[in-house]
């Protein structure tokens, strides 16, 4: 069909480190199965590929992909080790005047079968490895209040132009709760990127959470050898790191303190260190903001220096920003 899109939207092969961060100091290496390599295709639509390998040109073996889900969109091989070193064996980086060539073989519905090749022949031009992520303000993180923006902070991944980040956050059982923009896609995060702002009620309440922060390093972007579709070849460090969020809040107590006078002042009790927004509306439609505050208190005020200019006002406290 004229202008139909490439069966496959990306296509890549990934060897990857992960760490873990348990407190404020650098992260560490994860103790076992801390390696991996990962190959991974990804569909422009649903049941568009048909199958996937890739085929090292060392001795390693062809390696099939799979798809676990219905839609058949994302198509994934993964190895783990212990070591680099035995990553590196498996799955060597080459070099500029000795590549290994990691060839895909993809079969589509309306492409056929398509054939490329990726390798890390440029690594070393880009920089190499980019750096270890590391949460930096981890304490603030332990105590999220989930109604409110919370603005995640991290050290750079070192090459601006570069790299890739991603924030992925997980629940208790692996379900992903929150995640920042895909890398390639519309406001994803960049190797200029050192925050992330969490939007305010994007994560539960009372929990315990595992975030990821990602750092991916292209060695280069293959567009020639499918027309349409994207090859990457990358390296990438991932930080495991946990999050905390405080309890969902209790409703607030708010009352007029300066009744019969102008102008009113609204009072209210909540609790400390909580986002507070006094409302107002004439009709109980429309409201409209008169303040926010943070109290440390948990109590507070708010004078409404126009209530004099109508008659009848409502007023309503809404907890967050």
């Amino acid at each position: 069909m004229p202008g139909q899109a490439a069966d496959v939207a990306f296509f890549g092969i990934i060897k990857s480190q992960e760490f873990v961060q348990t407190n404020a100091g650098p992260p560490v290496a994860r103790a076992t199965s801390g390696f991996a390599f990962n190959a991974f295709v990804l569909a422009s639509t649903n049941h568009v590929v048909t199958n996937a390998t890739v085929k090292p040109s060392n001795t390693t073996p062809l390696r099939t992909l799979i798809s676990t889900n219905a839609d058949q969109l994302v198509w994934r091989f993964e190895e783990r080790f212990n070591s680099q070193s035995s990553l590196d064996a498996t799955y060597p980086y080459g070099s500029l005047f000795s590549p290994v060539n990691y060839n895909f073989t993809l079969g589509t519905t309306n492409d056929g079968i398509k054939m490329a090749n990726l390798n890390y022949s440029l690594l070393s031009l880009v920089g190499g490895q980019p750096a270890v992520p590391q949460v930096t303000n981890f304490a603030a993180a332990q105590a999220i209040d989930h109604t409110a923006n919370f603005q995640l902070q991290f050290v750079a991944s070192g090459s601006a132009l570069l790299d890739l980040v991603q924030i992925i956050i997980l629940d208790s059982s692996s379900n992903v709760v929150f995640a920042s923009p895909a890398p390639f896609s519309a406001g994803a995060l960049t190797g200029a990127s050192n925050s992330f702002t969490l939007p305010g009620y994007s994560l539960p309440p009372g929990s315990q959470l595992i975030g990821h922060l990602a750092f991916v390093r292209p060695a280069f972007l293959e567009t020639n050898a499918y027309s349409g579709a994207v090859g990457v070849p990358a390296v990438l460090r991932d930080t495991e790191f946990p999050l905390v969020t405080r309890p969902a809040p209790a409703p607030p107590r708010l009352e007029v303190l300066s009744s019969g006078a102008t102008p009113f002042v609204v009072g209210f009790t909540g609790e400390a260190n909580r986002y507070y927004r006094l409302q107002e509306s004439v009709n109980f439609s429309n409201w409209f903001d008169l303040g926010v505050t943070n109290s440390a208190t948990g109590t507070g005020s708010f004078t409404d220096s126009t209530s004099g200019a109508v008659s009848n006002r409502f007023y309503r406290l809404k907890v967050g920003t």
